[in-house]
């Protein structure tokens, strides 16, 4: 990896979001199904990313935000984790579904990480209710270093 990241980077199965991934779900998700959830977002089956803005506001507990463009869609959730992290970034918005109206109608909880490497990286990680990865946001943001929370919560409509 050189200096600049590259927006190939960011894709989940690009090397700095692909290692942060594994690092942050491989103790709760099986290394198959987390192969998977990454192979499924690289798959020519699955919809293109969408751009989004997320943003984080966390000091013990908090709140994860995404608002993806062009769609009628928000998530709004409480999280809890740390250490404390209030920022914003733009990014990309990936499902592992053939449909974003599959995504946003079956995801319910989220994981959110930050991880310093790469000038810092912004990952969001959407599960459905067995617990199953089924969509992630990526984005740099400059800043940020280890962090790590949770929430269960919806898409819901603008």
């Amino acid at each position: 990896m050189s200096g600049v990241i590259s927006s190939a980077e960011l894709h989940p199965a690009g090397a700095l979001a692909r290692e942060a991934t594994m690092r942050a779900l491989q103790a709760r998700v099986p290394a198959e199904e987390l192969e998977k959830f990454l192979a499924a977002m690289s798959s020519s089956e699955i919809p293109a990313a969408i751009g989004a803005t997320a943003s984080v506001d966390i000091a013990i507990w908090g709140k994860a935000k995404c608002e993806p463009d062009g769609q009628p869609w928000q998530y709004d959730a409480t999280i809890w984790g740390g250490p404390a992290f209030f920022g914003t970034a733009v990014g990309f918005l990936w499902t592992a579904y053939t449909s974003w109206d599959a995504f946003f109608r079956n995801a319910t909880g989220v994981h959110v990480q930050g991880a310093a490497s790469g000038g810092g990286l912004l990952q969001l990680n959407w599960f459905n209710e067995s617990g199953l990865p089924v969509g992630q946001f990526n984005a740099l943001s400059g800043g940020i270093g280890l962090l790590e929370a949770g929430g269960s919560g919806r898409w819901q409509s603008k």
